[in-house]
């Protein structure tokens, strides 16, 4: 059972901007025979999730601020979308059927932590921990991978969690970076607010299939991600998907199904919510 070290799940940390309009693809080679492995010889194909986290930083981003020991992006520790309890490192560490493979800190002066995590036996997801400050690196380094086609003897998926940095105006540039590529349908998720709007169409030029995005203001928190990837695991569907997100998040924001559902646009009959911080 995680152990919350908040009264609520934070309701969400992104505000829009006012005005709205180098480093290469890192190799995942470090871990790459600890996650095979981690596997049983029988799965029919390793099935892996590459996860991108811009850790919340008050300084740096345009967000609603939140506590300042959450809201330190120079400190992965107490990082609320990394070790506070609906952070990913924390909240996948104690997850029915997940374990924490291992981690390490200080990959680069970007990534200041790496973990890798199993579900049983039937996926592996490496989470890199990226500085606040550094979102556009992240958002960069995230559709890098969302451009490099999927191994054909394998299942991937990609997924950013953090502030929306496409909505502050000092991030506009990285877009003119972002890269081209014939389709491929690697599938890709952005946990960020209303990220269909500012991700879906350059995942798309990418080649990519943006198969969870946001249509509202939200939280990016790992439970949200815990039930996609359970999803991306046992091959559900894209609707799919979007309906297990929609759960879990109205499970841990207290809201209805139908208001959670339509968050990710999985309820065309309902208007996306748009959540206030309490």
């Amino acid at each position: 059972m995680i152990q919350k070290q908040y009264p609520i799940p934070l309701k969400f940390a992104c505000q829009p901007a006012a005005s709205l309009p180098r480093t290469a693809l890192r190799s995942l080679g470090l871990f790459s025979l600890l996650y095979l492995t981690a596997l049983p010889s029988h799965a029919a194909a390793p099935t892996h999730i590459s996860v991108i986290v811009s850790l919340v930083d008050n300084a740096s981003q345009g967000i609603v601020p939140v506590p300042a020991k959450i809201g330190n992006g120079d400190d992965p520790r107490s990082n609320l979308y990394w070790g506070a309890a609906y952070g990913v490192k924390t909240f996948l560490s104690k997850a029915d059927g997940w374990r924490k493979l291992g981690c390490e800190q200080d990959i680069s002066d970007t990534i200041l932590e790496r973990c890798e995590f199993a579900w049983k036996d039937k996926l592996t997801v490496t989470a890199d921990a990226y500085r606040g400050s550094r979102i556009d690196q992240a958002m960069l380094d995230f559709m890098l991978q969302a451009a490099t086609p999927p191994d054909p003897e394998a299942r991937e998926m990609v997924v950013f969690i953090g502030h929306d940095g496409l909505m502050d105006e000092q991030n506009q540039p990285i877009v003119k970076r972002f890269p081209k590529h014939a389709g491929h349908d690697k599938q890709a998720v952005v946990l960020a607010c209303m990220s269909n709007m500012f991700f879906a169409n350059h995942l798309r030029a990418a080649g990519s299939k943006p198969v969870v995005t946001t249509y509202s203001f939200m939280a990016p928190e790992a439970y949200v991600l815990e039930a996609v990837a359970r999803g991306f695991a046992n091959q559900a569907s894209e609707a799919e998907l979007r309906s297990a997100a929609g759960t879990a998040y109205a499970k841990y924001q207290r809201i209805s199904a139908k208001a959670g559902k339509s968050v990710f646009g999985a309820n065309t009959q309902a208007k996306p919510l748009s959540l206030s911080l309490r």
